[in-house]
C-alpha cells in the first residue's frame, strides 16, 4: 500500500512541476508582449499618489526616497509622494532619530513629498493607509476620479518604466485597478554570504516564482474573461492583490471600503473584493524590485504572517456579506470565490507535508528506487524557481548578480529546506490563528527585519 502513496505523491509532483514550468511560460510570453511604453497621450490626465507606510525604517527610507525621487518625482509631473508615519513608532523607544524624524526631514527636503502622521498606537498597516487615504480625500479633496492610489513599501524599488506605463494604460479608461508584482531578488547578493544562504536564495527564488508563475498567470486569466463576457459569471477567475506595486482609483478604494483593517492582512483579501465584483487586476508588466528575509527566522516570520491571507478567506466573505445584500447567486459565486482562495491555505500545508511523507515512508521501507524516485521528483518540482531567475537574470533588471548555473546549485541543496519552512510556517499560522479564535484576542502581526546592507 505505501508504494503506491509514495508513487502517487512523487507523481503529483511531477505533475505539478511541469503545470508551473507552463504557467511561467505563458507569463513570461504575456510580460514580453506588453514591456514598452508608446508615450501615447490618450483622455484624461490625472495624478498618481504614491503612498509608503513606514515603521521602524529609519535605516532605509532615506535611500528609498532618493529611488522615488530619482527615477519618478523629478521626471513626471503628476506625482506626489506621501510618507506614512505611525504612533506605534514610539512604542518602543531609543536613541537616536526614528523613522518619523527621518519622514519629516524628507517631507521639509522634497516639494513633491507630503508626510501624513496615524495618530494611533494600536492598529495595522489598513489602519495607517486607510487614515492616510481619507485624509487626502478630507483635504481639500486632493484625489479626484482621474487620479490613481499607489501603495509601495520602504524596500520598494519599482522598475524605471513602471509609472508611464500605467498613466499610459489608465488613460484609455479601461480599468480601475493595476497590479505590480515582486521580483524578491534585491537583496541575493547579500544573502548569498549568511547562513543557510542556499535555503534563503530557495525562498526568495520561491516567491519570485509564485508572482510570475501564479499571481501574473491569474490576472491574465481575469484578462482573458474580460474578453470572452463581461456577463457575470459564476466561475470568474479569483486572483488577489498584494500590498505593494497596488494602483486603485479613489471611487474603488471607497466602493470596496479600503483595506480591510478586521483581518490580519489586508491585500489578499482586497483581491477577494474586487474579484466578486468582477474588477480586473490589471496586471503590470514591469517589477517591483524589492528584498527577501536573510535569515531563516525571519523568512519562517513572515510566511506565517502571509498565510493568514488564504486562510482568513472565508472571514473576508462573512464580513462582505454583512455589507452588502447578496442574492442566492451572488452568494454562491462568492463562496465559490472565498473556497479558491483558502484552497491556497490547504495547498500551503498540504505540498510540505506530503513531499516529506514521500521522502520518509520510503526510507523507513528502504525502498530505494521509489526513495530516488521521490528525491528526483523533489528537485522537479525546484526547476520551475530556476527558469523564473533565469528570466528575471535575462532582463537585466538587476545590478551584476549571481550566475545561472550557481543559483541553480544553491537551489538543488536549499531547497528542500526552504520547502518544509514553508510548511512550518503555515502550521504556525494555523496555530496562531485557532489560538486567536479561543482567546478572542486578535494574533500579533510580527514585523519582518532585513539587514539593510544592499542600498
Amino acid at each position: 500500500m505505501y508504494k503506491y502513496v509514495i508513487f502517487i505523491i512523487a507523481t503529483g509532483f511531477i505533475y505539478e512541476s511541469v503545470s508551473w514550468c507552463v504557467r511561467i511560460y505563458k507569463s513570461i510570453s504575456w510580460i514580453k508582449k506588453h514591456r514598452f511604453v508608446s508615450n501615447k497621450m490618450v483622455g484624461s490626465h490625472g495624478k498618481i499618489y504614491i503612498l509608503i507606510p513606514v515603521l521602524y525604517e529609519a535605516d532605509i527610507l532615506e535611500d528609498t526616497i532618493n529611488y522615488f525621487s530619482e527615477n519618478f518625482l523629478e521626471k513626471l509631473d503628476d506625482i506626489v509622494l506621501v510618507i506614512v508615519t505611525t504612533e506605534k513608532e514610539k512604542s518602543i523607544t531609543g536613541s537616536g532619530s526614528n523613522t518619523i524624524d527621518v519622514a519629516e526631514n524628507l517631507a521639509s527636503k522634497y516639494h513633491k513629498i507630503t508626510r501624513i502622521h496615524f495618530p494611533e498606537r494600536n492598529g495595522k498597516m489598513a489602519h495607517q493607509l486607510n487614515y492616510a487615504v481619507r485624509r487626502l480625500i478630507d483635504d481639500g479633496d486632493l484625489i479626484n476620479g482621474n487620479d490613481l492610489i499607489a501603495f509601495y513599501n520602504a524596500d520598494s524599488r519599482p522598475e524605471k518604466e513602471t509609472f508611464d506605463w500605467v498613466q499610459e494604460k489608465f488613460k484609455e479608461g479601461t480599468y480601475s485597478v493595476f497590479q505590480q508584482y515582486g521580483c524578491y531578488l534585491e537583496n541575493i547578493s547579500y544573502i548569498d554570504h549568511v547562513s543557510w544562504s542556499s535555503a534563503l536564495l530557495s525562498g526568495s527564488l520561491w516567491q519570485t516564482r509564485w508572482a510570475i508563475g501564479f499571481e501574473i498567470y491569474n490576472a491574465i486569466k481575469q484578462l482573458k474573461f474580460m474578453r470572452k463576457s463581461k456577463v457575470f459569471n459564476l466561475n470568474y477567475p479569483l486572483n488577489y492583490c498584494i500590498g505593494h506595486g497596488l494602483f486603485i482609483t479613489r471611487d474603488l478604494f471607497e466602493k470596496i471600503g479600503g483595506f480591510n483593517e478586521k483581518t490580519h492582512n489586508e491585500d489578499a483579501n482586497m483581491g477577494l473584493q474586487l474579484s466578486d465584483l468582477q474588477e480586473v487586476i490589471m496586471p503590470i508588466p514591469y517589477f517591483d524590485i524589492s528584498e527577501s528575509p536573510d535569515t531563516l527566522r525571519m523568512l519562517y516570520r513572515q510566511k506565517s504572517n502571509w498565510y493568514f491571507g488564504p486562510l482568513q478567506s472565508y472571514s473576508c466573505m462573512a464580513l462582505i456579506l454583512e455589507r452588502s445584500h447578496y442574492g442566492i447567486f451572488r452568494k454562491m459565486r462568492l463562496i465559490i470565490l472565498s473556497t479558491k482562495l483558502f484552497s491556497h491555505a490547504v495547498f500551503w500545508i498540504m505540498g510540505p507535508t506530503l513531499m516529506l511523507l514521500s521522502l520518509f515512508l520510503s526510507a523507513i521501507y528502504h525502498n530505494v528506487q521509489l526513495l530516488v524516485f521521490s528525491l528526483l521528483a523533489s528537485v522537479l518540482f525546484a526547476i520551475p524557481s530556476i527558469i523564473s531567475y533565469a528570466f528575471v537574470y535575462k532582463l537585466k533588471i538587476l545590478p551584476p548578480s549571481i550566475s545561472i548555473a550557481k543559483i541553480s546549485g544553491k537551489l538543488i541543496r536549499g531547497f528542500f529546506v526552504c520547502y518544509m519552512m514553508h510548511g512550518l510556517s503555515a502550521f504556525n499560522g494555523l496555530y496562531r490563528y485557532i489560538k486567536q479564535i479561543l482567546s478572542g484576542r486578535n494574533a500579533d502581526k510580527i514585523k519582518t527585519t532585513i539587514h539593510r546592507t544592499t542600498f
